[in-house]
């Protein structure tokens, strides 16, 4: 449903398709306009031979790898798919490589991981934000016997994300649909105020009391800052040796906290204590509380959601004197911002025994001139 509502956003389905046939596996493809309670919508049937169904993850990696599609697809496809197979080794006890994926492991799958990135490509979308994902109730038969809704490798999948049973019997969101609703919004919540330009519906297979559909929003933002929202994991702690900082700290950021930073307070009686802040995405809430639960002397946290808003960005190479220097270009209308990465600056300075302040001065210069190329 996720790849049928990008299709009725305008892509012409012949195109479409002799695009996906470029996936190496024999599969059938058919795109129609159906009607789901006297809503329009487009439905995507995938037929392939019985035999073809179960393949193990590796074999998806590989066919991904040997595909033609652009190297960003291609990349995010298979982060998907790995995904996916992580999840269910974990659930079964297996090896992620050799696992075979029953219900995800045929053409379906493919196309509809490969299909909605091709679409998203297509489309020019930048964004995606999402609203709570319904997961539906009851039970499912499956290769692995009869399993509760949410199946257990969609609930995996599902960490951290706003989800809602709802009153429909019946799987409404598969391993497939939650890999990738998972992996491609940037948040989830309600529909951020923006200029709506289409409006496509994507039907699904079975009939329910209510129109069957996923619907997707195109629009531009009225703000040129782009949004994220983050969960502030915090603390109080007033007897520990500020020497486990340090560890602790690192540690966060090996776990994937966005920022961790220490801010120095007076708690009851006067005790000097400090304040650790971490900032993560929601769906590492559970790792990022495990790691302060055990590594500091706390006996609890606190948490909020906060939003985060900023410029866009882009990964630029700018090249020195001295040699190459990751950066990002970020950009409002006109203004643009260069910032050198600070590592590959001091990495130089200490190289060419030369002061750090002049690298990055020079970064900057040459970041400007790749500014100057690029249309904003």
């Amino acid at each position: 449903m996720f790849l049928s509502s990008l299709l009725d956003l305008g892509i012409s389905p012949s195109l479409f398709i002799s695009e996906i046939k470029k996936i190496s596996i024999p599969f059938e493809i058919e795109i129609e306009k159906v009607q789901k309670q006297n809503i329009s919508a487009t439905q995507v049937k995938i037929r392939e031979e019985e035999h073809y169904h179960h393949r193990p993850a590796r074999e998806l990696i590989r066919i991904i790898q040997e595909s033609p599609f652009p190297p960003s697809i291609k990349e995010k496809a298979q982060e998907i798919v790995w995904k996916i197979a992580e999840v269910e080794a974990k659930i079964h006890g297996a090896d992620p490589q050799e696992i075979y994926l029953h219900e995800v492991g045929g053409a379906d799958t493919l196309v509809d991981v490969i299909g909605v990135l091709m679409a998203l490509h297509m489309l020019g979308i930048e964004e995606i934000r999402s609203s709570p994902i319904p997961t539906g109730h009851g039970w499912v038969e499956t290769a692995h016997g009869r399993l509760p809704i949410p199946a257990p490798a969609t609930l995996e999948l599902l960490r951290g994300i706003p989800v809602y049973s709802g009153e429909i019997e019946g799987e409404l969101t598969t391993p497939t649909g939650a890999a990738l609703v998972s992996s491609l919004s940037e948040s989830f919540g309600d529909l951020p105020p923006c200029q709506i330009e289409k409006v496509g519906y994507g039907a699904g297979e079975k009939d329910y009391p209510h129109p069957n559909v996923l619907r997707a929003i195109m629009g531009k933002r009225e703000s040129r800052l782009k949004e994220e929202k983050n969960l502030m994991i915090e603390t109080n702690i007033d007897d520990m040796s500020p020497q486990v900082v340090e560890y602790l700290t690192e540690k966060l950021f090996q776990a994937g906290a966005l920022d961790v930073f220490i801010t120095p307070i007076f708690m009851k009686k006067q005790r000097p204590a400090f304040q650790l802040s971490v900032i993560a995405p929601p769906f590492l809430k559970s790792k990022i509380e495990e790691i302060i639960l055990k590594e500091t002397t706390t006996l609890g946290v606190r948490e909020y959601q906060v939003d985060k808003y900023f410029l866009p960005r882009e990964e630029i190479e700018i090249l020195t004197p001295w040699g190459k220097v990751r950066g990002k270009l970020s950009y409002w209308g006109e203004m643009v911002k260069i910032t050198p990465e600070y590592e590959d600056c001091k990495k130089i300075a200490a190289q060419e025994k030369i002061p750090l302040l002049q690298v990055i001065q020079e970064a900057q210069r040459e970041g400007e001139k790749i500014a100057e190329g690029k249309c904003f």
